[in-house]
């Protein structure tokens, strides 16, 4: 259940409000949005029309766009987006456009003044996508907008060897963190597989990463982990579906990174200056935050758009908690049954359907400030979470013969620790172990 922080105008309301085409209000000296109340339901949802109708619509803030089939979005004589700038190749795709779209359209933008600066990253290899993000560095750009991951069996990756595909990859957060590092604010989709699976640049610390969630604001199986630092909308997204204009609605997390992309933006049009940190601060506090804190479904919670606070906490108070904070760099495993495997760099056990163990463990250094170990399931769509209980549990329908291969990271998303565990035949003669043992961090 999430607790929720904001008033919304009804939609009733809210479509009495949308004008046929985008107008200029004298009046007012303001632009009036000509959102689709009705279609584009997550505008209410996330705030966004409340300062939509204030004229806070992120006028004049750049935003980079890499992805498939990325251009001007036009309906016979009408232009529903046009891009100040475009980079890369002219593809054809329906992807693109959906994305772009949820940011800056003006039947379903959240930002619909905000300058989109296109890039068609074509083949999607990972090549590309560096080039993109040095486009978009630039051009100058102040938040970029990726919906996709990269990993090593991407294009452009897979038929490298392992030690050229862990280069390229590497290449690839380079250009990410030089682009954070010229004052960029990235933002990425959270990924939409069955298991954990944490991809580039999602892995990368600064990196903000959005999982989407349903209407309900239940999870929509979206890949669902702890790299997860806020929610938006991932279910049933209405977008457009080509740059002729051509609508419907469509899931994943790819359409959740937009949203908040398009809330980034109204904040810098309010205060230019701000920083990723000080975005991030302003986010996590407007946020509707899950009861009990930071969850895999929600991260921090679902997003809202928001004025920015008057009190809004400083880069000077970020920087001096990084200077006080000690990161983890390693783990050990510490349960009995539990060997290092000194040529694969990793633990393993063995263990039955549906055995439970308690994972015992030391963070090195000991004087760590964040002692917990996020694991994240890389290979199997049917497992059971580990949770921040530490409890590493087989489902009872996994087969003997599979393996699962568990990475544990640190706040920044930086493996720290590997398990494998391969799941053999139960023994009848033997009861399944007990998940007793208490967890040690010592």
């Amino acid at each position: 259940m999430i607790r929720r922080g904001h008033a919304v105008l009804p939609l009733a309301a809210l479509a009495a409000l949308a004008l046929p085409a985008a107008a200029f209000c004298e009046a007012a000296g303001r632009y009036v949005p000509t959102y689709d109340a009705e279609k584009a339901w997550y505008l209410g949802e996330l705030g966004v029309t409340n300062l939509l109708n204030a004229g806070i619509t992120g006028r004049g803030v750049r935003v980079g766009v890499i992805d498939l089939g990325v251009g001007d979005i036009v309906t016979g004589a009408h232009t529903n987006l046009h891009c100040a700038a475009k980079g890369g190749k002219s593809m054809r795709a329906m992807h693109g456009p959906a994305v772009a779209g949820i940011i800056a359209s003006d039947l379903y933008g959240v930002a619909p003044e905000c300058e989109i600066y296109a890039y068609d990253n074509g083949d999607g290899t990972a090549d590309d996508l560096i080039a993109g993000f040095a486009w978009c560095v630039s051009n100058g750009c102040r938040v970029i907008n990726y919906s996709g991951g990269m990993h090593r069996f991407s294009r452009g990756v897979g038929n490298l060897p392992e030690e050229a595909a862990a280069a390229k990859l590497e290449e690839l957060r380079a250009a990410v963190r030089a682009a954070m590092s010229a004052g960029i604010v990235v933002v990425a989709s959270g990924g939409n597989a069955p298991n954990e699976t944490l991809t580039c640049p999602q892995d990368v610390d600064g990196v903000i990463n959005i999982g989407g969630v349903a209407r309900t604001r239940k999870s929509a199986g979206l890949n669902d982990s702890w790299a997860k630092d806020f929610c938006a909308f991932g279910k049933d997204v209405p977008i457009f579906t080509s740059r002729s204009g051509a609508t419907g609605a469509q899931s994943g997390s790819s359409f959740a990174a937009p949203m908040a992309t398009g809330i980034i933006a109204l904040l810098l049009q309010q205060e230019p200056s701000l920083t990723r940190d000080e975005i991030y601060g302003i986010l996590r506090s407007t946020a509707l935050r899950p009861e009990g804190g930071r969850t895999k479904t929600h991260g921090y919670g679902l997003l809202q758009a928001a004025r920015v606070p008057a009190d809004y906490k400083r880069q000077a108070a970020f920087d001096a908690e990084q200077a006080a904070f000690v990161r983890t760099d390693s783990a050990e495993l510490l349960n009995e049954g539990i060997s290092w495997n000194e040529e694969r760099g990793f633990y393993e056990t063995k263990m039955r359907p549906g055995e439970s163990m308690k994972l015992e463990y030391r963070i090195n250094p000991a004087n760590a400030t964040d002692r917990n170990l996020y694991w994240y399931c890389g290979n199997m769509p049917t497992f059971r979470p580990i949770e921040l209980d530490q409890v590493l549990t087989i489902p009872a329908m996994t087969k003997p013969g599979e393996f699962l291969v568990y990475f544990a990271r640190n706040d920044a998303r930086q493996i720290v620790c590997r398990l494998r565990v391969d799941v053999v035949a139960p023994d009848p003669a033997a009861p399944l172990a007990e998940p007793a043992r208490e967890l040690c961090r010592q």
